[in-house]
């Protein structure tokens, strides 16, 4: 079994940031739509996972508001030309025949740890492809990172997150706790580094024994921890620590990949992909065992 999960609003946002502003004869835009389908099909022909998914948030996890009211809470506004985008994606991805994963009340990765440890616990293969920083603690012998390099693609593993990190994968969320992460709006010790963080936890191997020892550490920063600053570390650990043990809405062998060629002609038509509007009716006429009937 190979899993590919999909970080979907990653890929959508930076689908829509990195294509130009492509809109129909009518003025609606389609960049992302077209950036989406361009990556998820290299995906699905680089990879040829036997199961896929999308995963996309349905809101916050309340346990990490409570925890911290102020998380997430600077993230900007989707700008109006991918929100309209955004609202078509179901559709995409029901012809492309991967499918949506979503948990009511439950963030993206979360679904996406969940879904890669059921995947685990059955000797399956699993693929990550996002930049999110708390799922890269899940990279281990069977988990790995897509990216794109170059022309072809990459599968980043365990030894090289740990010498872009400094820190074993499993130990990202501990590395987290001490650092913070500003794109969640979760605030680290001020004055600690990813640098020196790695240096303590190399040294000291974990985030427990880091603490207990604190008090008589040969470092300055890490001796003078207040009170206050070791229940923040505390929190943070339990706000990035990813949760792997959601109820799935779908069963893991339902993942399976479907392509609905007539459905993607009439989605590349209407969003005006020609090229891609007659590859598929193309594929879909082969699929039918009748003679090219398309200009």
């Amino acid at each position: 079994m190979r899993l590919l999960l999909v970080d979907g609003s990653y890929y959508a946002y930076r689908s829509f940031y990195a294509m130009p502003a492509l809109q129909t004869s009518a003025g609606k835009p389609t960049n992302a739509l077209y950036g989406l389908t361009v990556v998820l099909r290299r995906m699905l022909a680089d990879l040829r996972p036997t199961l896929a998914g999308w995963a996309v948030d349905d809101g916050l996890c309340e346990e990490r508001v409570s925890l911290c009211p102020e998380y997430k809470a600077n993230r900007p506004e989707v700008p109006e030309a991918l929100s309209v985008q955004l609202d078509q994606v179901e559709e995409l991805m029901a012809a492309l025949g991967v499918p949506v994963l979503r948990v009511p009340g439950e963030e993206a990765d979360d679904v996406m740890a969940s879904y890669a440890a059921a995947a685990l616990r059955q000797g399956g293969e699993v693929i990550l492809a996002t930049n999110d920083k708390d799922l890269m603690a899940m990279v281990s012998p069977r988990v790995s990172i897509y990216q794109t390099n170059g022309k072809g693609f990459h599968l980043l593993n365990e030894q090289e997150v740990a010498q872009k990190w400094g820190v074993a994968p499993a130990q990202i969320p501990d590395l987290l706790a001490l650092i913070g992460d500003t794109v969640d709006n979760i605030a680290g010790i001020p004055g600690v580094g990813r640098i020196t963080a790695a240096q303590w936890l190399r040294h000291y191997g974990s985030l427990e024994e880091l603490l207990r020892q604190a008090p008589q550490a040969g470092w300055a920063k890490l001796r003078q921890l207040t009170d206050a600053q070791r229940e923040r570390i505390l929190r943070n650990r339990k706000m990035v620590g990813l949760r792997t043990d959601l109820r799935l809405p779908m069963a893991l062998e339902s993942l399976t990949i479907h392509p609905d060629l007539a459905k993607q002609a009439e989605l590349f038509r209407r969003w005006e992909f020609r090229k891609l509007a007659k590859e598929a009716e193309e594929a879909l006429a082969a699929q039918r065992g009748q003679p090219e009937l398309f200009s």
